[in-house]
């Protein structure tokens, strides 16, 4: 079997990127006081307005919260199509591109101290970058180049077996007029070995006119399977002229977050606390919220090789989980 690193080095991103991009990356109080005294103790007690206490059950509260992850999720989330949530194994190294070098330099250290966090090892420098930054001052043109130039960059797979989110949503990547674009590209890979589980168009070693993988099953089960979805590359384009009113900080954490989460590219998600309303309201994010964290964390904990259903059931259980703990 091809190793996974080889696959993903020499089939997508090696020559590709190279040329689209002309840029290096850089890899890596006080008490209340007391009522005065009354002048004789004869005075009859003042009266008072009722005081009414309303509770609820733990169970509400939780149902309540569920529901509104619930929400979340279904607004936020977009895995590639028929599959499960995605998510990087093991490391992770980030490039940007066509950056002044200290800023890039503070993006890559950002979005690597969150990966961190959620226990990947960051990547050392020079390592060739999973996650590609690029700035430009004419983004639209630049992301419809490198659609028209490179499809199988974006469509590793010609469309098959879910590596993405399908030819509607790459014509919308390469046309959308929003700040800040990306493109997730995913692998379904054993949760055994980390091959692949379909074959790879340029990865046919056995002879044959089709070269089935063969993936490890512990035993039959209707909500695991022996597969899990892995992030291989993102590629995320900034418009620089459309940047006004954030900060470095704003920005980095935006980044990070579409950099370790399959995120909707259309998200609009207005009723969360989330750095990604920072586009609709600089003014209302210093960065990375709470409730961000809470999201990263059940997507980096949860069991991949369950069923997407139940995926999704634990994803939401764990955010519940947590923002509890928190109050």
């Amino acid at each position: 079997m091809i190793p996974l690193k080889i696959l993903r080095t020499a089939f997508v991103l090696a020559p590709a990127l190279a040329a689209l991009v002309a840029a290096p990356a850089l890899a890596q109080g006080s008490s209340p006081q007391a009522a005065p005294s009354t002048a004789t103790g004869t005075e009859a007690p003042q009266a008072v307005d009722e005081v009414v206490v309303r509770g609820r059950r733990l169970s509400e509260i939780e149902s309540d919260l569920r529901i509104y992850i619930d929400k979340f999720l279904d607004e936020v989330a977009a895995p590639a199509r028929g599959r499960g949530y995605a998510r990087w194994h093991r490391g992770l190294c980030v490039g940007v591109h066509n950056l002044e070098n200290s800023a890039a330099q503070y993006i890559v250290d950002r979005i690597s101290s969150l990966a961190l966090d959620l226990g990947l090892e960051p990547g050392e420098p020079g390592c060739l970058p999973e996650v590609n930054i690029i700035f430009a001052t004419n983004a639209r043109e630049t992301a419809s180049f490198m659609v028209k130039k490179e499809p199988r960059v974006f469509r590793p797979m010609g469309g098959f077996a879910g590596t993405d989110l399908g030819r509607d949503a790459l014509d919308e990547f390469a046309k959308s007029e929003r700040a800040v674009r990306w493109w997730h590209v995913s692998m379904p890979v054993s949760a055994h070995n980390g091959g692949l589980a379909m074959e790879a168009p340029a990865a046919r070693t056995c002879g044959q006119p089709y070269c089935p993988p063969q993936v490890t099953v512990e035993g039959p089960s209707r909500i695991h399977n022996g597969t899990i979805d892995e992030l291989w590359y993102v590629i995320i384009i900034v418009d620089a002229t459309k940047l006004t009113g954030t900060t470095w900080q704003q920005l980095a954490d935006y980044l990070a977050v579409v950099s370790l989460a399959q995120i909707d590219p259309k998200t609009d998600p207005e009723d969360f606390d989330s750095i990604l309303n920072l586009f609709r309201n600089p003014a209302a994010y210093s960065g990375l919220t709470d409730w961000d964290r809470s999201y990263l964390h059940a997507l980096y904990t949860f069991d991949q090789e369950r069923v997407a259903t139940a995926q999704h059931n634990e994803i939401v259980g764990r955010i519940a989980d947590h923002e509890l703990e928190r109050r």
